[in-house]
């Protein structure tokens, strides 16, 4: 066990030692035990040619059960890298990882790096082999074996691989899918706080508006009493696209505002971190949201509503307003046409878009790997309470299923990656039932 530590140890002199000293017993027991370590992750494994490191696999935690669906063919002539791999810079290496591997494989020469881009498509090992003459045909074929161990390539006829479970998904629906859940990862995971070293984000977006729209705050004791009952209002819960011809009203916006995003109320707390004891403000809101830290922004891009202009403006969830935001005037049009196009309906319709925009540092303070994860999560919850508050009020409510997120940014001049937005949702006056 000590000869395995770093920079390690050759298996095959470790095997001979062993052998040497206890006979086939002792040899076979030790292959039970490197059996276990690997399954548990605690096993680099280096390929290497002569004294020189080609590639290091690196474990990404447990190792899979058998019978996880991946099936190999035996004699394969043909070798091909999954769609799902990828090359990337890690410091000052490169590295290829894919969703479909329970570990990521170092480089460490240009050689291992020019094989695997060989691989792009179905590869015979001989005229890998031909292809890379510095290295000889063995080390090729051993290390293509190295790449299919950790599922990188797959073994496949000359007109690629065949057809699967695999081809539901998208590659980077499964890398999504697999960096932000347990199991495929090694990097840090959940309230690590690995931004603590700097000041949390404010609880608020910072406002500067000089002139703010006070909207109507609706009476919540008469809402608890007159109120349909939740049952009702979830059984008739509709995305409904078509609107009636009078638009909706300032006050019924803000009424529906006032339900779903004020703050209700507002402290603050120390948290522990890697940093020490760190002050973190908080604001709560009427739905959930992961550490109660709150990082959506509601925006509305208004078309038509009565007693409001139509442009685009920011919510102020404290001083329930709206303020302005001095943006493009064709960008904020362009944006109510594209929610009209997603939602399949005359743009001349639309009256009122909501639009969902991550202030993503404040989540991804506290979390990480999990932050665009949580995010779109507390988008879903917002739907839900958009959906419900709109039924109740009687308004006509519809999520879309996707936006322009650069568009956005020219519309409301933030910069993408410091508030970004994330989901779109449309509102308007409800049409009598006939």
């Amino acid at each position: 066990m000590r000869r395995l530590a770093p920079p390690g140890e050759n298996e095959e002199r470790l095997s001979e030692s062993i052998l040497a000293a206890g006979g086939t017993t002792s040899l076979a027991k030790w292959f039970y035990c490197l059996k276990g370590l690997g399954e548990r992750g605690l096993i680099h494994r280096s390929f290497c040619l002569g004294d020189t490191r080609l590639a290091t696999l690196i474990p990404l935690g447990h190792a899979p059960a058998e019978g996880n669906g991946h099936k190999r063919k035996t004699s394969p002539s043909f070798y091909v890298l999954s769609r799902f791999a990828y090359l990337r810079r890690d410091g000052a290496e490169m590295v290829v990882e894919c969703p479909l591997s329970h570990s990521r494989i170092v480089l460490h020469d240009p050689r291992t790096t020019m094989l695997v881009a060989a691989l792009a498509e179905p590869t015979a090992i001989e005229e890998l082999a031909s292809q890379t003459r510095d290295l000889p045909a063995d080390a090729v074929r051993s290390f293509v074996d190295f790449l299919a161990d950790a599922r990188m390539v797959e073994q496949a006829d000359a007109d690629g691989p065949a057809g699967d479970s695999l081809e539901a998904w998208e590659f980077h629906d499964l890398l999504f899918h697999s960096r932000s859940r347990r199991g495929r990862s090694d990097a840090g995971f959940g309230a690590t706080y690995r931004l603590a070293d700097r000041p949390p984000p404010p609880a608020l977006r910072d406002t500067v508006a000089k002139d703010l729209y006070p909207l109507h705050r609706p009476d919540l004791a008469r809402l608890e009493q007159a109120d349909p009952p939740l049952a009702f209002v979830q059984e008739r819960r509709r995305s409904i696209r078509q609107y009636a011809e009078q638009p909706m009203t300032a006050c019924q916006l803000g009424e529906f505002l006032y339900r779903v995003a004020r703050v209700r109320e507002r402290w603050q707390a120390e948290v522990q971190a890697h940093a020490g004891d760190v002050k973190i403000n908080f604001a709560s809101r009427p739905f959930p949201a992961g550490g109660a830290l709150y990082e959506l922004e509601f925006y509305l891009a208004v078309r038509a509503c009565r007693d409001l202009e139509a442009g685009l403006y920011h919510y102020d969830p404290v001083e329930h307003g709206l303020s302005r935001v001095e943006g493009s005037a064709d960008k904020v049009a362009e944006l109510l046409d594209e929610a009209a196009a997603s939602a399949g309906i005359d743009p001349s319709t639309l009256q009122v878009l909501v639009v969902l925009a991550a202030r993503f540092e404040r989540i991804a303070w506290k979390y990480e790997s999990i932050a665009y994860a949580l995010a779109l999560k507390h988008v879903g919850v917002v739907y839900q309470t958009m959906y419900l508050a709109a039924t109740a009020m009687g308004l006509a409510a519809c999520a879309l299923g996707c936006g322009d997120s650069d568009l956005f940014a020219c519309a409301s001049g933030n910069d993408y990656y410091v508030e970004t937005s994330v989901g779109e949702f449309l509102l308007g006056s409800r049409r009598e039932l006939q």
